[in-house]
Parts: structure tokens; sequence; C-alpha cells
């Protein structure tokens, strides 16, 4: 990269392969389309759009959506492309040179790149037996004062979910703000939104992406207190998010009651698939998401491949496996086990 500044030479590009055919279980995406309902409330909206007007940079109708479903004000709301574009935003809103982030580790990849951006100092604060250390965070957060803490909870790629008592422990010893990604929340036993609204140094990001089956619209949203929106919409990109996704967007969370019939049966089938990879001697970790995380060698990688089944696979070791459709699990499941009765055979 001839012409990218020094400090960044190490950083590469962030690359999920699209994936058109076959069991596709790499990306965290629900393995279920969008409810029939919404698509034709969409067909009909966008029928009326002016697309020689940009966007209504504001979000007004989505914003007001989301807030009546969270029960909160429309000032309490922005939305983004994607919530990693809003967490990028709060990153440059609030991090000066050699600022310190403070993060679980690991997770998902694009924090500490979003850190470097602002040249800030990301401090990993690694999981303890994949459990979160809520009291080695503390622990950090007395010492090094962070003006950031970030949570993905439940976590990504592990699974791993973070108690509402530990949130309130994190956020009640910073000082400076502390971000909830809530991408999975969803999938998890409860959910704790309200958290953005209840402290004034907390900001929850959700996103359509993973259980509103919607990736393909690129739209997050952040609750949090008026100064905090406020403080993300000073420098977010006007016109980001395009018409068609803030209408789909808008009919999506109208409509969030089409998708709990779905979201339950990816919760059981991540049951499931755990029970099962357990009795085949694995050991995934317990998840609060849509995937399961445990260690798979790299022939069994190599064999769901030429079987048309794409996980992803670390180069750590681990993977990371999306909770499909029960058909889709059963055929992962099928090449899972005439791998291992293969190499069962091959011992004696």
């Amino acid at each position: 990269m001839k012409f990218m500044k020094k400090s960044f030479e190490g950083m590469e590009p962030y690359f999920s392969k699209n994936i058109t055919e076959g069991v596709i279980l790499n990306a965290n995406e629900s393995p279920y389309n969008v409810p029939d309902k919404i698509k034709e409330e969409f067909e009909i909206r966008i029928k009326d759009v002016n697309y020689n007007r940009y966007p209504d940079m504001a979000a007004v109708d989505l914003c007001k959506a989301i807030a009546n479903k969270f029960n909160v004000k429309e000032n309490n709301v922005t939305v983004g492309v994607g919530s990693d574009e809003l967490i990028e935003t709060t990153f440059r809103a609030t991090l000066e040179p050699n600022d310190i982030l403070l993060s679980f580790s690991p997770s998902f990849s694009m924090y500490q790149v979003f850190a470097e951006l602002s040249l800030a100092k990301f401090i990993p604060v690694d999981f303890k037996n994949n459990l979160f250390d809520v009291d080695l965070m503390i622990e950090l957060i007395n010492k090094y004062n962070p003006k950031l803490v970030l949570i993905c909870t439940p976590n990504n790629p592990n699974g791993a979910f973070l108690e509402e008592k530990e949130i309130r422990r994190i956020a009640e010893s910073s000082k400076g703000l502390v971000l909830l990604d809530l991408a999975y929340i969803d999938f998890a036993k409860c959910d704790y939104t309200y958290l953005g609204m209840e402290y004034d140094n907390i900001i929850a990001f959700r996103t359509f992406s993973k259980a509103m089956s919607l990736p393909s619209i690129r739209v997050g949203y952040a609750i949090s207190n008026e100064d905090n929106i406020n403080m993300i919409n000073a420098i977010k990109p006007p016109y980001s998010v395009t018409s068609l996704s803030l209408i789909m967007a808008e009919i999506a969370i109208k409509n969030y009651d089409l998708y709990k019939d779905n979201i339950s049966k990816i919760k059981a089938e991540r049951e499931r698939l755990i029970k099962e990879f357990k009795a085949l001697g694995y050991n995934p970790l317990p998840s609060e998401a849509n995937f399961i995380y445990l260690n798979i060698d790299k022939e069994l990688d190599d064999l769901l491949i030429k079987n048309k089944i794409y996980i992803r696979k670390f180069k750590t070791g681990p993977a990371r496996i999306t909770v499909g459709s029960a058909l889709e699990n059963d055929e992962l499941l099928r090449v899972v086990k005439l791998y291992e009765k293969s190499r069962n055979w091959k011992k004696y």
C-alpha cells in the first residue's frame, strides 16, 4: 500500500468473502429472509420515492419508529450505516491523540482499527476462561481513566453475555463513556438497551443486520441521552443512510413482532447445535448470540468447504459457526459426523 501513512502500515483490509450458494454459516446472518408482509409494504412505499432528492438526513420517521419501540424520545435516537458507523463516529467525536480506550478482547476487530484511526491507545482486557473479567476491567479503569470503555454483549466471537449488574458496575466505575454494542442482544436472555437512558455515560448501539434479517440495507442506531446523540450527529457524515434503507428499516421496526418466531427458532437451534457438538466430543462455549464458538481442526474445515458449508475459521484455531435453519444445521452436523466416523475408523 504505497501511499498509506507509516503508522497504519500493518493494517489489513477487513474482508468477508461474498458467498451466494451452499450452507452459509460464516457471517452471523439470519437464515431467514425478511417477512413477506414487510417486503410487500416496502414495495408499495418505494413507488413514491423521489430518487432525485437526498434522503432525510435526520431520519425523522425512522427515529420516531425506533423511539416508539423503546419508549424514548426521538431526540434520544440517531441512525447510521450500520452500528459500526455510529461507533466509529463516537470514537472520532471523543478520542484525542493518545487517549485510552479499553475493550474486552477478543471482540470485533474493527474496534482497534477505529481507535488507531483516532490516534488513540487501544488496551484489550482479556476474557478469563471465556468470561468477561469485570474485576480486571474496573481495575484498569481505575488505573488508566479511559475516555471510552467498549463492551460487546453478547460478544463476538465467543458468544459471552455480560449481566446487567456487571454493566452497571463498569458504568459507575468509569468517568468516561461506556459503549454497549448490542448487535446480538435479540438472541440473549434479556435486553438492556434502556441502560443507554439510565446513565449519562452509556450509549447503546443496535443494528438491523442480525435478528431483523437486513444486513443488505446497512442500518444501525444508537440510543442515549440527548447530549450524547447530539455529539454523534454533530460529526456524522450527512445523508449516509439511503432513502430506501430508511423506509425498509422503518417498516421492519414497526413490525418487530413478525421476527419473534424466527428468533425463537434460532435460539432453539443454537442449543441443539451446542448439545450435538458436545455429544461428538467437542466443547462449544455457552452462547447468547446467533452463533457458537468452538475449536475444530483444519481437516474438518476443509471437508466442510468441500461440501459447500462455510463457517468462520480463525487463524488462531477456533471457529465461529452461525446458527442456520434446521435443514442447514442438519447438513452441517451430517458432515461433522461423517468426519468423526472417518477419524475414529482410522484409529483402528
